[in-house]
């Protein structure tokens, strides 16, 4: 990766945070919707728990959400 675009993407994560994802799942028979419990640093990691609650009865995906924080998850 070239210096200048680390350089641009480490400042724009000191500004306005780092970028996560999470899904947000509806539990089964209810139409009640929350956010998951896990916060993912990257879009595959949270693809892959979409694929493992789509293999469950209890609950099914609504979306996936991106946000940013200066925490670190």
């Amino acid at each position: 990766m070239n210096i200048h675009v680390r350089v641009f993407n480490e400042i724009m994560d000191f500004l306005f945070g780092r970028r996560y994802w999470a899904n947000i799942v509806r539990t089964n028979g209810t139409a009640e919707a929350d956010l998951c419990s896990f916060i993912f640093r990257s879009r595959k990691e949270a693809d892959r728990h979409r694929e493992q609650i789509d293999t469950t009865l209890s609950y099914t995906w609504v979306e996936t959400i991106c946000f940013r924080s200066r925490k670190d998850y």
